[in-house]
C-alpha cells in the first residue's frame, strides 16, 4: 500500500497538474474526434476500485463505459474480480512502494471474475453480455528497472443467450518514475483477440499510456489505443481512455 503523503504545498501542486492534465486529454479527444479518415473514434472511461484483503488476496471492481463520436454513451459495463498473487520475485524490493501497491512483486497473478455488460433501451443494436473472466499473469524484472507482464485472458462470454468465448494474450512493457511531486508509470503493450466460434473478427491492438499518481490512495490513467484493421470483420479503430484509480486495504 502507498506510504508517500503529500504536504499541503504538494497536495496544491498536484491539483494543478491534475486540472492541466484533463484539459490536455480533452484536447486531445477533440482532436480526435476531428479525424476525417473513416475510422471509429471512441473515448474509454472508466472508474476502478482496488481493496487489498492482505499481500496474496485483493478485491478489484469496475464501472467502464464506451462514447462514440457525437453520440451519447453506447454501452456500459460492471465488473468484480478477485486477484491472487503468488511466488514472491525476488527483486520486488526495488519497487517503490510509493509508486504502485506492493503485489507488482510477485511473478505470478491470477484473476477470476465476472463482468455484465449492456447498450440503453434505445440502442440500434441492443446488446446483453455476461463475462466469465479467469486470467493469468507471469512478470519478468528486465535491467533498467523495467518489467514485462505476460497475461493470458480468457473470456467466457454469453451474449443474447449465444456462447462466445474469446482468448486474449498480451504483452506489456512498464516502467515506474518519479519527479519531486509526482510518481507515476509509462506503459506500452500489444494485445490480441482471438474469437473461437467467429472466424475472420480476430483483433489485434497497440496501447500507450501512463499511470499517475495524485495521493496517497488515488491515481488517474490515461492512454491511447488503436486497432488496426484486419480486413474482414474488424474495423480500425482509435480510442481515448481515462481511467480513475482508488486503492484501500
Amino acid at each position: 500500500m502507498f506510504e508517500c503523503k503529500p504536504s499541503g504545498h504538494q497536495t496544491e501542486s498536484v491539483l494543478k497538474n491534475l486540472i492541466f492534465l484533463i484539459i490536455l486529454l480533452l484536447c486531445c479527444c477533440q482532436l480526435i474526434a476531428q479525424d476525417s479518415t473513416g475510422t471509429r473514434q471512441e473515448v474509454w472511461p472508466e472508474v476502478q476500485l482496488y481493496y487489498k484483503l492482505n499481500n496474496k488476496l485483493r478485491i478489484y471492481a469496475n464501472y467502464s463505459a464506451t462514447k462514440l463520436k457525437s453520440s451519447s454513451y453506447t454501452d456500459g459495463g460492471y465488473g468484480a474480480y478477485l486477484d491472487y498473487f503468488t511466488y514472491p520475485s525476488r527483486l520486488r524490493k526495488k519497487i517503490d512502494p510509493n509508486l504502485r501497491d506492493s503485489t507488482r512483486g510477485y511473478f505470478l497473478w491470477l484473476r477470476g471474475g465476472y463482468m455484465y455488460s449492456t447498450t440503453p433501451a434505445d440502442s440500434k443494436d441492443p446488446f446483453k453480455l455476461y463475462t466469465i473472466v479467469t486470467e493469468a499473469n507471469t512478470r519478468f524484472y528486465l535491467p533498467y528497472h523495467i518489467i514485462l507482464t505476460n497475461k493470458n485472458r480468457f473470456d467466457w462470454r454469453i451474449i443474447d443467450g449465444s456462447f462466445e468465448p474469446r482468448y486474449r494474450p498480451r504483452l506489456t512493457l512498464e516502467k515506474d518514475m518519479r519527479t519531486e511531486y509526482l510518481y507515476f508509470t509509462p506503459h506500452i503493450f500489444g494485445e490480441y483477440y482471438v474469437y473461437f466460434n467467429q472466424k475472420g473478427l480476430n483483433r489485434f491492438r497497440l496501447n500507450a499510456g501512463i499511470q499517475t499518481k495524485f495521493t496517497a490512495h488515488i491515481e488517474f490513467e490515461t492512454y491511447y489505443t488503436h486497432q488496426f484493421d484486419n480486413g474482414k470483420n474488424a474495423n480500425a479503430l482509435n480510442a481515448m481512455g481515462l481511467a480513475l484509480k482508488f486503492y484501500f486495504k
